[in-house]
């Protein structure tokens, strides 16, 4: 399951600067463990990120078990986001799904990264 906050710096060097900060491998572990703190069995697997000017938009990639999991996702979410506001203090965020996610309309990213589960 994913979920794709959106955030806005004054500027797109901070945007940046955040980007490399998520998908740095050394900084997954503290990420995933901020995380899985909210959850028995949400988990996080992966992080990807896109910059549009000063906004960055975060999707995070995540297993729930036998659950559909949005709420589970969106818990662990906004653990992250609350983790990374503290080491990104100008950061805003201006929405917990910035589309990323593409939750309940079809969009390409859910057939290239995949989304939920599937079925063959």
């Amino acid at each position: 399951m994913t979920r794709a906050p959106v955030v806005r710096f004054g500027t797109a060097k901070r945007a940046a600067e955040l980007k490399f900060f998520l998908e740095d491998p050394l900084n997954f572990e503290t990420l995933s463990l901020v995380f899985n703190s909210s959850s028995r069995f949400g988990r996080l697997q992966s992080i990807k990120c896109a910059i549009a000017g000063k906004n960055l938009y975060i999707r995070f990639s995540c297993s729930t078990g036998d659950a559909m999991g949005m709420n589970m996702v969106s818990k662990g979410v906004q653990n992250v986001m609350d983790f990374l506001n503290n080491e990104f203090p100008d950061m805003d965020v201006i929405g917990i799904s910035g589309n990323y996610c593409s939750d309940k309309k079809p969009a390409a990213v859910n057939w290239i990264e995949g989304r939920g589960k599937s079925v063959v």
